[in-house]
């Protein structure tokens, strides 16, 4: 069965709010997994092996992740808001893990989320690191 986009979209959108919720009720990474698949596997129409995959590159890379943003954001990493700072990570988790798809289209999805869900301006941020470490992890593409 083909992928489609929205449900690409559900798994980036749930992959953003477990980050959230990681930072906020510090739930392990494998009980989120759990947890989100748990509470909506019946709800939406979600690649749910592409959020694992998220999840799990966060996970796997947060130091690195970390460490890209901080450079490029020219901030403290404990500066940034946590939704912003969420939509982040698993912006850079996908550069990072996933590329076969392209870095414009993460990008792309990922200010949306920043738009949809972030502080008011939180959207401009994510685009300039996003598009600073496009070229940093993905280089010419």
């Amino acid at each position: 069965m083909k992928t489609t986009a929205r449900a690409r979209n559900n798994a980036r959108l749930y992959a953003v709010q477990a980050l959230y919720q990681r930072k906020i009720a510090e739930t392990s990474y494998d009980e989120l997994k759990v947890q989100f698949y748990s509470d909506n596997a019946d709800r939406h129409e979600t690649d749910w092996d592409f959020f694992y995959r998220l999840i799990d590159a966060v996970n796997n890379y947060e130091l690195d992740i970390d460490k890209y943003i901080e450079e490029s954001a020219n901030e403290g990493i404990d500066s940034i808001n946590y939704v912003d700072l969420a939509v982040l990570k698993v912006g850079v988790a996908e550069l990072m893990e996933c590329l076969e798809n392209p870095y414009q289209i993460i990008i792309k999805e990922y200010v949306q989320l920043a738009y949809n869900m972030g502080t008011e301006k939180g959207y401009l941020f994510v685009n300039a690191v996003l598009q600073k470490l496009s070229q940093v992890i993905r280089g010419e593409e």
